[in-house]
């Protein structure tokens, strides 16, 4: 039937169809998600910690000492402006605005929304079409895409600290793996597909986490979220991949993707401060709005960066050879 080849001709195939299917059957049947473990955890949101943390080892696993200058330079650079534009934003949205935020688009939904990133997309989007140093930047995305980054922006612009130990919690596995790697670089050869057969899962996970019925409902708000997520991050983003890299730009699109993870932040924020409650389920069908929205146009642009720059390229060695 040739499944996988089909698949894998969709742009970030291997991370979309999955989400898809899980996001139906949360939407329609949920229960069936839950019948009980091992399948509960793995084809529900209960395993996407354990996924994101495997994938983090073989990640490090895969990371060569000798990558590590031009990991920072590159993928360091550009998850450094996404964690800036923010941190920024976010500040910036609660001094103006409040809790309530602006249009019926609370604060809690903006900055859960913009400060996201799905480094999932990106491993799937990577491993078409970028290079060894483009999927290794895979674990520095990962400390900017979880929840506690939009957790503790709100709690800083509240007055509250930063949580560290979710950092370490974040690199710890991938440092696990790099030790591994270099220590025994037949380890390295030995799990050199890992990165690619959990990227499926990893979509499942954050796709029974993606109710389709509350992100309808909310189109219209969820719409101008996403637009303002894009505003916001593709084209400062994109701006510093092609003009201060010089790079293609396929690499800051793919970072721009707003992720299922997401959609746990206003119950979370809610936990730490309960004047965060009355916004969580507006916030929550907003964002996932965006969710979608973004898996949809994050692989299209991505592709069409890539074959823009490259056919660029193809013309003027043409020229040249002429």
């Amino acid at each position: 039937m040739k499944i996988l080849e089909r698949i894998q001709g969709i742009s970030g195939g291997m991370m979309l169809l999955p989400m898809g299917i899980a996001a139906i059957m949360h939407t329609f049947y949920p229960r069936t998600l839950m019948v009980g473990n091992p399948s509960t955890a793995v084809f529900s949101n209960a395993g996407t910690m354990t996924i994101v943390g495997i994938l983090l080892v073989f990640c490090g696993i895969q990371f060569k000492p000798q990558q590590l200058v031009t990991t920072l330079r590159r993928g360091g650079i550009l998850v450094a402006v996404k964690l800036v534009l923010s941190v920024v934003f976010g500040i910036v949205v609660m001094k103006l605005f409040g809790l309530a935020g602006f249009g019926g688009i609370s604060t809690l939904a903006l900055v859960a929304c913009i400060t996201s990133c799905n480094p999932g997309m990106y491993l799937a989007l990577m491993e078409n079409y970028g290079d060894d140093t483009d999927i290794s930047a895979f674990a520095l995305l990962n400390l900017i895409g979880l929840p506690f980054i939009p957790v503790c922006i709100l709690g800083f612009s509240s007055g509250n600290g930063i949580d560290a130990r979710s950092i370490m919690a974040t690199l710890i596995p991938f440092v696990v793996g790099f030790l591994l790697g270099m220590f025994d670089p037949a380890v390295r050869n030995f799990s050199k597909s890992g990165t690619s057969l959990m990227v499926p899962f990893l979509g499942f996970c954050l796709g029974a986490n993606i109710d389709l019925k509350s992100a309808l409902s909310s189109c219209g708000l969820g719409l101008i979220l996403f637009l303002i997520f894009t505003l916001i991050n593709n084209i400062p983003m994109l701006l510093v991949d092609r003009f201060c890299l010089k790079q293609d730009g396929h690499a800051s699109a793919a970072i721009c993707c707003v992720a299922g993870l997401s959609i746990t932040v206003p119950q979370l924020m809610a936990e730490v401060d309960q004047a965060y409650l009355p916004y969580v389920e507006s916030a929550r069908a907003q964002i996932a709005f965006a969710v979608v929205a973004s898996a949809i146009v994050t692989p299209v642009l991505v592709k069409k960066l890539k074959r823009s720059r490259g056919s660029v390229s193809e013309n003027m060695l043409n020229k040249f050879e002429l």
